[in-house]
């Protein structure tokens, strides 16, 4: 259909609002001021349009749509300026790829004309220091598909494919850039094409004879184990894993990045490798780094168990399954039936109880160990986290990178926790806040170490925070130093080492920022007093 547009981002935008986006994440420059103008046009004519939240650093405007994409499973949209902007998301592109984030980003590039040929676009001077070739190269290995638009005609048909692109499984990221002379140029009405017409694709169920072989290897094992990483992200899943779990008496290590099983689930158990038979992999890239047993069957379900998109990885595998692991699980739960005896039956509760004993001792152990953190001195990290399992409820979601503080807890529900999948620092505070802005009536705790919260540009996070009036708990766990590193000094050189002797130059981060003060200063306002008479 042919809707008002005066000019090509005023037919973007109606594009953008058309796909359900609510939020867009904005690092303003001189190419993507158009966003702003347009809209602000379309709420004050009544349109529909996302809100415009803007974001003062690029990383934080590309982990805001994370968190809220982690929540929602909806692509926003982040809009960047040119190259420059798109570089300083930095570590945020290697975050959303490691997590399968459905993310769409647009980014002009400068504009392609220079003595007004077109008679409404202009090359200004500082685009020709903005120009890079090829300029979705610099993030190519980071994300799922790009395009630049060409021509203002086709500018919602692109948009579309976009969210297609992003939201279909695996998700990830969508890359799209446009001249100037797409978003400037005049127009009497444009095409727009109907989102419905281009749904994102649904996830693969996995192969029935593949999963059939599953489940009679999963029957028949007497020393299986499922080891879990990423599954939770679909919240639907986790049923199905408890359900498995159950019927067979599976023992199941996660890693705890999503809400794979509850904490207090009698199947949890440790990533023992020894003597296994059998092992099951639910969408984990890195599930262990010492092999199992050669003699050991793996089955891996993963959106792509052959983890094309590492370019180096070792870890065996005998039975491949391409699907959604939510979509999977269910059959292949069905599917065990089929090979269930009474022997097995026997088999499985004896298992359990072994199972249930085993939970029974490491909460023990855990538990000591809590009681012997509390009286601790500086604070440990251990009873912190306790402190947060004793206030975080069903309505808590909780977010972290590393540092100490931050796991799943006891009432956690699927879906409600989110660690960070790679090894880029200093997502937790800006996706916490993405997760707020899509959740406003949970409570969103984010942890991390001093070194992972100043990664996150606290006062980008804090502006936003304010400008937005979206609160959230940020726990800084300050050890004063960037512990791995520290650790990987000390090994390699023991407590005797230079570095050691030194003080630790290069990972010390002493003095320490007053971090309460960042958050409190900025925003006090300054009070100007009268000179006291005397």
């Amino acid at each position: 259909m042919v809707v008002e547009a005066s000019d090509g981002a005023e037919l973007m935008l109606h594009a953008i609002a058309a796909n359900g986006v609510e939020k867009i994440f904005i690092n303003g420059g001189t190419d993507n001021y158009h966003f702003i103008e347009m809209v602000a046009k379309f709420k004050a004519l009544g349109r529909p349009t996302p809100d415009l939240v803007t974001a003062t650093y690029e990383a934080t405007a590309l982990y805001l749509q994370l968190g809220y994409f982690q929540w929602t499973r909806r692509p926003q949209l982040t809009v960047l300026h040119v190259a420059l902007g798109t570089i300083n998301a930095g570590g945020a592109w290697d975050e959303a790829f490691r997590a399968n984030a459905g993310l769409v980003v647009m980014a002009g590039i400068p504009g392609q004309t220079t003595k007004g040929e077109l008679g409404y676009s202009q090359r200004g001077g500082i685009q020709y220091l903005q120009e890079v070739p090829n300029q979705a190269d610099l993030i190519r290995p980071y994300i799922k598909w790009d395009y630049e638009i060409k021509r203002v005609e086709n500018a919602a048909l692109i948009i579309n494919s976009a969210y297609r692109m992003a939201a279909s499984e695996p998700c990830g990221v969508a890359y799209v850039t446009y001249p100037m002379e797409v978003a400037e140029a005049p127009l009497n009405g444009g095409l727009l094409y109907r989102a419905a017409d281009f749904a994102p694709a649904t996830g693969a169920q996995g192969d029935s004879a593949a999963l059939r072989e599953a489940a009679r290897l999963l029957v028949q094992a007497e020393n299986p184990l499922v080891i879990v990483g990423h599954m939770g992200r679909h919240r639907e899943a986790v049923a199905s894993l408890v359900a498995l779990a159950e019927k067979l008496a599976l023992p199941v290590a996660s890693t705890d990045r999503f809400v794979n099983l509850p904490k207090n689930h009698w199947s949890r158990s440790f990533a023992n490798l020894g003597k296994r038979d059998v092992i099951l992999v639910i969408d984990h890239p890195t599930p262990w780094i010492t092999d199992p047993p050669r003699t050991a069957k793996i089955i891996r379900l993963d959106t792509d168990p052959m983890l094309q998109r590492f370019p180096f990885q070792g870890h065996p595998t005998h039975l491949p399954i391409t699907c959604n692991s939510a979509l999977a699980l269910p059959v292949l739960n069905q599917m065990c039936d089929e090979f269930i005896t009474a022997r097995r039956r026997t088999v499985f509760a004896e298992r359990r109880a072994a199972l249930v004993a085993a939970k029974a001792t490491a909460d023990e152990s855990a538990a000591a160990r809590i009681r012997r953190a509390r009286t601790e001195f500086p604070l440990s990290t251990v009873w912190i986290n306790e402190c947060v399992n004793q206030v975080a409820d069903e309505d808590t979601v909780i977010t972290w990178d590393i540092g100490g503080v931050g796991q799943q807890y006891d009432r956690t529900p699927p879906g409600h926790l989110f660690q960070l999948c790679g090894a880029s620092l200093g997502g937790a505070w800006p996706r916490a806040i993405g997760i707020k802005m899509a959740a406003p009536e949970k409570t969103v705790i984010s942890a991390s170490g001093d070194g992972c919260t100043i990664f996150s540009d606290p006062i980008s996070c804090l502006m936003v925070s304010r400008m937005y009036h979206v609160p959230t708990l940020h726990i800084v766990s300050n050890n004063n130093t960037y512990r791995a590193v520290e650790n990987g000094l000390a090994r390699y050189g023991g407590g005797n080492s230079y570095a050691a002797k030194s003080g630790y130059n290069g990972c010390a981060l002493k003095p320490s920022p007053n971090f309460a003060g960042i958050a409190h200063k900025p925003w006090v306002p300054t009070v100007r007093r009268s000179p006291t008479r005397r």
